[in-house]
């Protein structure tokens, strides 16, 4: 008698999410996803001024949609499709929002606007509702960490490649699917998994827009689904052209890291609580450039600055480095080591006006760029992605050296953000919805 064959990951990941039950997860994961959750809301409505999200919403407002899901801070209701692009894209502009070490990448920015903006026109509880947020979570970040932080070095970045399947997973969720339409949910979730990190290349503003259309592609995948259109099995694991293999670099990927635990440790309360308005592997130099102000560097006074981190942080934020010394755009001065360490020194600020263009040819920090140089550490790359440390070493013109280190910024797990207080259960989402119109 031929042996049954073992689900696919995605069956998997199906039986899972439907059989947890709110109950089921832990308080501490509870009240961790609410701090995500105004995080989260307050990066949608912190750029939703800005000029690249009154075109993207120009152009959709032109497209038009039955208004059942609100754009935050933007007076309206459009498509639940609509208001998930829009939403999730403002999320990311400032690169603001929360990370995942591991899973090296945004969760919240792609699953909660799907969840939020699907919910919100099904009036669903708060509990159904942190529920698939905490659960989408689980699933974009497990995800994620399969690729062993190399899914970048393949050229993929993983908010978009891996977010749409949590998103879908969430949304699936809300919508009430058995494990077999989930299982289709996460396979048709498959065909919208996409995102370069070319996203960032002459200071583009593209990369918001792989945190928004995963939460749009989750949306749409659930809702065929909830129809019986049928997706893939296999999308995660096949042999062929399964997404894990096709995505990973040099086929360094593993399985397990998906399916390990799954339900019993909880990867989403790993995520970091970004302290800095730049791009996540800028945090743990920027930390040590304010901690080297702290120590009464002075920007003047400085004759040469090393910057030893891991290869993916240098490569990212060293490359090209006449880009780098000179950004001249919003995401170029996100993605500049050299412009992050000279400007916490120069402002002792990193937040989002730090980061602006029309700070970006002040002459101080231009000179401090200068003296700005880097290294790759074979320390800080033996213990990537589990850790992201970074040392920074001023020379002043007086001899004087001053060094600073952290093997763990601001906002992560390990070394926490200030507090956010706890938030009380949320009886409906439209109480939410109705904070940000």
């Amino acid at each position: 008698m031929k042996e049954k064959e073992s689900p696919t990951i995605a069956q998997f990941l199906a039986d899972f999410l439907v059989g947890c039950q709110y109950e089921d997860i832990p308080d501490e994961a509870v009240q961790k996803v609410k701090h995500y959750v105004i995080d989260v809301m307050g990066c949608m409505v912190g750029s939703s001024r800005e000029k690249q999200a009154e075109i993207l919403k120009g152009v959709l407002n032109e497209e038009g949609g039955n208004p059942h899901s609100s754009v935050f801070a933007g007076g309206c209701k459009t498509s639940v499709m609509n208001a998930a692009l829009i939403n999730g894209a403002q999320g990311h502009m400032f690169d603001f929002d929360d990370d995942h070490r591991e899973g090296t990448m945004h969760p919240s920015v792609a699953v909660f606007p799907a969840v939020f903006a699907l919910g919100e026109k099904l009036g669903v509880s708060g509990k159904e509702f942190i529920r698939a947020f905490i659960l989408g979570l689980e699933v974009m970040i497990r995800i994620g960490e399969s690729f062993l932080g190399k899914s970048y070095y393949q050229g993929f970045h993983p908010t978009g490649t891996c977010g749409v399947f949590g998103a879908a997973a969430g949304c699936a969720l809300l919508l009430g699917l058995d494990r077999i339409q989930t299982k289709y949910a996460l396979g048709l979730a498959g065909s919208f998994a996409a995102g370069s990190i070319e996203c960032t290349g002459e200071g583009a503003w593209a990369k918001p827009l792989q945190a928004g259309h995963p939460a749009m592609g989750g949306v749409l995948a659930a809702s065929l689904a909830a129809k019986n259109y049928i997706g893939p099995g296999t999308i995660l694991d096949g042999v062929q052209g399964g997404l894990i293999r096709a995505f990973s670099f040099k086929d360094q990927y593993d399985y397990w890291r998906i399916t390990e635990n799954i339900g019993k440790k909880w990867e989403m309360m790993d995520t970091s609580i970004k302290v800095h308005a730049c791009c996540r592997f800028s945090a743990p130099v920027a930390d040590c450039a304010l901690d080297l102000y702290r120590q009464g560097v002075r920007a003047e006074e400085v004759k040469d600055i090393l910057a030893k981190a891991c290869d993916f942080t240098i490569k990212t934020l060293c490359d090209p480095p006449e880009r780098k010394r000179r950004p001249q755009t919003h995401v170029d001065a996100q993605f500049s080591l050299p412009y992050a360490i000279a400007v916490a020194i120069c402002k002792n600020k990193t937040g989002i006006n730090e980061f602006k263009v029309d700070v970006l040819d002040d002459p101080e920090v231009l000179a401090l760029i200068d003296k700005v140089r880097w290294e790759v550490d074979p320390e800080a790359e033996a213990v990537y992605p589990h850790a992201y440390p970074a040392t920074v070493i001023a020379t002043m013109n007086d001899g004087r050296v001053f060094e600073a280190h952290v093997d763990y910024p601001k906002g992560d797990p390990e070394n926490p953000a200030a507090g956010i207080e706890k938030l009380e259960d949320v009886d409906n989402i439209a109480v939410l919805a109705d904070l940000v119109r």
